[in-house]
């Protein structure tokens, strides 16, 4: 049965797409008339592994072939005969299916010995080769690294890692590379134009991008799409062959998030979900698109080298949107809709864990950071706030926070600052737990101009209080309890006394009936016996 990859299966070096690598130095090697004795093809599947090489043993037995051409004619008798797959001096072997080390010494080594008839260079493609056993390779070293003249050895394989490196030092290697979008859209457009079959653009860019840079692949699937049989094929009608393609509203959904509107970006959502789209699709395409900005941003020649490129029209949507993205935001991005992407639990709604990452990434104040947006937090215990000297310590620098904070004049005096200073610890707390400790083990010493002096006893609670990620969380309470404007410094003082008291939980410091009750629950068990016993041992009553 023809298929249209069969069908359109380059034939001249001209014809590859891209490879442009490995096609000069080639190219280069058979006009001069020195190729080389082994060649290692590497890289991903359906990329023109075999096809370079069918046209390479092609060029170098041409009879037609002028000294300073490197091209195949195509109409000699060696040319036709090889395309059809007749040659017999033209050897293809699949090494998944000849493993053992009896095929290489019988159809190789033992055939390679026999000088060309009906061509000027015997030549062996063997595919897959990292399929043979150990001890086929082993037998193949010797004839490899010292072929004989006229026999040309072309290794294809998709698992560079699993050749041994003894057959890899052997051979001149040729690396592989996906096929860009913009290429995969000139020879689908092209087969279209040879089918008299008229196909949007959009449909070809979207079955390119669907491909992964895989040709054969997109070939494939415009089979199908032709297969339907109509001469004019609409989107509505690709959309039954393969799933909808989402590209163009994953831009839109980047651009909706990179504006920090999370009403657009929801709306959006729900609107593919109500219409069939397969969320995981979206989010894997809006990954892939966050991928390319990322790459870009590192390095712009990696888009070219590892066929990055999305087709012009979804370029230039890209374009405006990848200038105002930073990397920071792109990587925080990429990794939410990574937990997305992992997430299963959520299957009665599948758009749900993309809509709780459309609010973390709108609503987060710190998107930038590629840290959690808030952290978890401890108890709250009582302290001693009474004035101790202080050894002061340089404060870190602040933070935009702090910036925006200084603007706005806070007229809240120490006394305020300790009254509500439980209700800071219990907000807190319901953010990170680690956090309350920390605080846990601090006093409020002073307050000028709206800056809040903490004294630890120890450094390291102090670095934890000012580290970046820590800093933003504590501004943001005190700013929710103590009201806007708030910020703080920080110091040392060693003889600082931290008491051990127990923990109250939130409901203690919420609801004082409660707190009457467990007091009444509690005077009991602490009388006679029992409260000699408390005070001798230390211990507490816990209902």
């Amino acid at each position: 049965m023809s298929t249209l990859y069969r069908d359109y299966r380059p034939q001249k070096f001209s014809d590859v797409l891209g490879q442009n690598h490995i096609k000069i130095t080639l190219q280069n090697e058979i006009t001069a008339g020195r190729p080389a004795g082994a060649y290692l093809f590497c890289g991903p599947r359906a990329v023109g592994k075999t096809t370079v090489a069918r046209v390479l043993a092609k060029a170098v037995n041409c009879e037609n072939r002028a000294a300073s051409d490197s091209e195949p004619c195509n109409d000699c008798l060696t040319c036709k005969s090889i395309i059809a797959g007749k040659h017999l001096e033209i050897i293809e072997i699949d090494a998944a299916s000849n493993t053992g080390v009896d095929n290489v010494r019988d159809n190789i080594i033992a055939f390679s010995r026999l000088s060309p008839t009906s061509a000027k260079y015997k030549v062996f493609i063997i595919d897959e080769v990292h399929m043979l056993s150990i001890s086929a390779f082993n037998a193949l070293l010797k004839i490899v690294e010292e072929p004989p003249a006229y026999v040309i050895f072309i290794l294809c394989t998709t698992e560079i890692q699993k050749v041994p490196a003894t057959i890899v030092s052997r051979c001149e290697r040729f690396d592989f590379r996906r096929v860009s979008v913009s290429d995969v859209v000139k020879k689908l457009s092209f087969i279209a134009q040879e089918e008299k079959i008229s196909v949007d653009d959009g449909i070809l860019e979207a079955v390119a991008r669907r491909s992964g840079g895989h040709l054969r692949d997109a070939e494939s699937l415009l089979g199908q799409i032709f297969s339907l049989g109509d001469k004019n094929i609409t989107a509505e009608q690709a959309e039954l062959v393969m799933p909808h393609f989402s590209s163009q509203e994953a831009v839109t959904f980047i651009d909706h998030l990179n504006r920090k509107d999370a009403a657009k970006a929801v709306a959006l959502v729900n609107s593919l979900a109500d219409s069939g789209v397969n969320i995981k699709l979206f989010v894997q395409e809006t990954i892939s698109l966050l991928r390319k900005l990322m790459l870009g941003k590192l390095s712009p020649a990696l888009e070219n080298n590892l066929g990055l490129d999305w087709g012009e029209e979804l370029e230039k949507k890209l374009a405006p949107i990848s200038a105002s993205l930073s990397l920071e935001k792109i990587i925080y991005f990429t990794k939410k809709f990574l937990e997305v992407a992992a997430d299963n639990r959520s299957s009665l709604i599948p758009q749900l864990p993309l809509e709780i990452a459309i609010g973390e990434i709108c609503f987060n104040s710190n998107s930038q950071s590629t840290g959690p947006i808030v952290s978890e937090l401890p108890p709250v215990t009582k302290k001693d706030f009474s004035a101790k000297p202080v050894q002061s310590t340089p404060a870190l620098k602040n933070n935009e926070n702090d910036q925006i904070n200084s603007q706005i004049k806070n007229t809240i005096n120490i006394s305020e600052v300790l009254v509500k200073w439980p209700e800071l610890m219990i907000k807190i707390k319901k953010q990170n737990h680690s956090l309350s400790f920390v605080l846990q083990n601090c006093e409020p010493r002073e307050i000028n101009n709206g800056c809040l002096n903490l004294v630890f006893k120890y450094k390291f609670h102090q670095d934890r209080i000012n580290d970046q990620n820590i800093r933003p969380i504590v501004i943001q309470v005190m700013s929710e309890v103590f009201g806007p404007g708030i910020s703080f410094t920080s110091s040392l003082d060693e003889k600082i006394a931290i008491e051990s008291v127990s923990d109250s939980t939130e409901e203690d410091a919420q609801d004082s009936d409660q707190n009457k009750k467990t007091d009444s629950q509690a005077e009991p068990a602490s009388s006679g016996l029992m409260s000699d016993l408390l005070k001798t041992f230390g211990g507490e009553v816990i209902n």
